[in-house]
């Protein structure tokens, strides 16, 4: 089981991830990068770190035999299991920190997703270092964070209204995050927990925060979420996908 201190921290952020100003715009953002990111034949098995609102969870349990999530949030896992009952995948949850998981000694798994969970946790390498044991042979982890170098925050620190590209907004801090992603630290961080990097990229383009885009049309979202080849370096997500550098 989590720790208190932290399982009341994450008790505490999750009720966020139903406020409207999460959903809408911010969600349709998320949804392209969720299929751009999962591969459309799914595989074997499934292992999810961090499952928010089960957006990604519902995509897993289409596409994969067995899948398995892990969050700190009793309610979120709740609910997650709830909404997944008669799909594919044989579905388990797991109430625990992703530093507590144990060792991929007894458990593998061909896919491990963690996505818009890094910027969470305390410990990021630590994290990685962990779940690498729980890849099978042919496996691969697929991460996703928010980018520091989107093209809303480069222009709101041109504009004076942030000081610097990776500080955490109000929207950051009432989800939890503790810092936000350069290209360059998540791929620090992947390679000093001792991966092999099979691809990067961004994903989608944002050009104003969520807020200021919350009247927008779902075509107008659309339009700019698949318009993240305009600006390479500065989608509004990163992705990258790793394996182990001993196994093929």
């Amino acid at each position: 089981m989590p720790s208190n201190d932290e399982t009341a921290r994450l008790e505490a952020v999750a009720g966020a991830y139903a406020h409207a100003d999460l959903a809408g715009v911010n969600e349709q953002y998320h949804v392209h990068l969720r299929d751009t990111l999962i591969p459309p034949g799914g595989g074997r098995s499934a292992l999810e770190l961090g499952c928010g609102k089960g957006l990604w969870t519902k995509v897993l349990c289409d596409r994969y035999d067995v899948v398995d999530v892990v969050d700190g949030s009793a309610d979120l896992l709740r609910q997650v299991a709830e909404r997944n009952v008669g799909r594919r995948a044989r579905l388990t949850t797991h109430q625990s920190l992703v530093e507590d998981l144990p060792d991929g000694r007894d458990r593998q798994w061909q896919h491990i997703y963690i996505t818009f969970l890094l910027e969470h946790v305390q410990r990021p390498v630590d994290v990685l270092r962990r779940i690498k044991s729980c890849l099978a042979d042919d496996g691969q982890i697929f991460l996703a964070v928010p980018n520091a170098r989107s093209v809303h925050r480069v222009v709101a620190h041109r504009m004076g209204l942030i000081e610097a590209l990776d500080e955490l907004s109000e929207n950051d801090l009432r989800t939890g995050h503790r810092r936000v992603y350069t290209a360059e630290l998540l791929r620090s961080h992947v390679l000093t927990a001792g991966y092999e990097i099979v691809a990067e990229r961004s994903v989608g383009l944002k050009v104003l925060n969520l807020r200021q885009m919350e009247h927008w049309s779902a075509d107008q979202v659309n339009a700019f979420c698949i318009s993240g080849d305009l600006a390479p370096d500065n989608g509004a997500y990163l992705t990258l996908t790793a394996r182990h550098p001993n196994r093929s």
